[in-house]
């Protein structure tokens, strides 16, 4: 192992989940929206639906998930974390705060606000806040400008004296290489990093070198961070025809989509490094409702969006 390896493997993490003493970084990215809900619809899934979904992922399948992403601070969120809160359920959350250009200052403080408060109301189940998603990457569809930094690092300041609990911002690797991204690492206790083979058109084959050498890259350019992997995963459909899905060239496959898993789920276990693969189910809001169901954006998850199991989990339990 090089030494530069060697410092990123080993960075002394600030963002270690356990529960019950055991160690259980190897979460995964939820929504709770089924069929016919979404964000734009402000949705809020029944505690019923909830409680379906947080039994298939801590019990199901040979694979178990104990740990969670949810991505804004919103009802849809808080109904997750009291429906955990009730029934007393095995499972740790990262909550996000969603933070875009496209909405108003207002919008973006009240996010800030209600994050601050669910780490504070649902203090045994918030282990990390994240304050952004893809927020400064130059693809992103609601990215906020350079300018806005200096208002993000208060946003980071307000929040780390508010809560408990490490403090993050989670994009892709395209703005962590960038040397305006420096500043913000800095102020956050652990950097997230989300990297795509599959959108950065790798082979099957390549997918895992390829995100294992993403990894270290960015490690090396903060090399006084922990890495958190924050999104990475395979789809299991995509429509070449539908814009940036021309990029893919792996298989889009559920038999792909397991190969990736496994190797990709085995490399994290094996160096002990904290993450959340994308995505617990399937989500036809995603990518647009007048979409059809084939493209990628809506097939991401390891199970379906009627909560059966895809072929990764379908064959672990066996």
């Amino acid at each position: 192992m090089t030494e530069q390896h060697s410092k990123s493997l080993y960075t002394k993490p600030v963002f270690e989940p356990m529960l019950n003493k055991q160690w259980i970084g190897l979460g995964i990215a939820y929504g709770s929206y089924r069929d016919n809900e979404s964000p734009d619809k402000k949705s809020v899934s029944s505690e019923q639906d909830i409680l379906e979904d947080m039994t298939i992922l801590t019990t199901n399948h040979g694979i178990s998930w104990n740990l969670i992403r949810m991505y804004a601070a919103d009802p849809a969120s808080e109904q997750v974390l009291k429906t955990i809160k009730k029934h007393n359920l095995p499972v740790q959350v990262m909550q996000g705060a969603w933070l875009s250009s496209t909405q108003s200052d207002t919008e973006n403080e009240q996010q800030i606000s209600e994050v601050i408060r669910l780490a504070n109301e649902y203090k045994d189940i918030v282990v990390s806040v994240n304050l952004g998603n893809e927020i400064f990457v130059d693809w992103s569809a609601h990215k906020l400008e350079l300018s806005d930094i200096p208002q993000y690092l208060n946003w980071v300041k307000k929040v780390k004296a508010a809560v408990d609990v490490p403090v993050t911002l989670a994009d892709d690797y395209n703005f962590w290489n960038k040397p305006w991204s420096q500043e913000i690492a800095q102020a956050l206790d652990y950097i997230v990093l989300h990297a795509y083979a599959m959108w950065n058109s790798q082979a099957l084959e390549n997918a895992v070198p390829w995100t294992e050498k993403t990894y270290h890259d960015i490690a090396a350019l903060h090399p006084n961070k922990q890495i958190v992997l924050g999104e990475s995963g395979w789809a299991t459909s995509s429509v070449r025809s539908n814009g940036d899905e021309g990029l893919i060239i792996g298989e889009a496959n559920e038999e792909a989509q397991k190969t990736f898993f496994n190797a990709y789920r085995q490399w994290l276990k094996d160096n002990r490094i904290v993450s959340f693969y994308f995505q617990a189910f399937d989500e036809k809001w995603k990518g647009g409702e007048d979409k059809p169901d084939a493209i990628a954006e809506k097939n991401w998850g390891v199970f379906n969006s009627d909560r059966t199991p895809k072929l990764v989990v379908e064959t672990a339990s066996k």
